[in-house]
């Protein structure tokens, strides 16, 4: 339960600096938006957001973005420093 709480912790804390316009040290990763995430899921898949959350896969931080399209539910993992779709692998 404590590792959870702090796993947010980090991850709400690494998204508001990534917000943040001054920037502590050029060599900082990029973190990418929900709203980037979201539009990077929609542009790839298609179809209409019905939830997003946040979440760890592989040890990363990621937005999972839930999208329905066609009567298809199907939720996109996009890596929350590069933007990258990390699950389904998109070949």
């Amino acid at each position: 339960m404590f590792k959870s709480q702090l796993r947010s912790a980090v991850f709400i804390t690494l998204l508001f600096l990534g917000t943040n316009q001054h920037s502590i040290a050029s060599e900082q990763p990029q973190i990418v938006s929900l709203k980037e995430a979201i539009n990077t899921a929609t542009q790839t898949v298609g179809g209409d957001v019905i939830k997003t959350e946040t979440s760890e896969y592989n040890g990363k931080a990621v937005f999972i973005i839930r999208i329905v399209n066609e009567g298809r539910v199907k939720d996109i993992l996009i890596d929350s420093l590069s933007g990258e779709i990390v699950k389904p692998d998109m070949e």
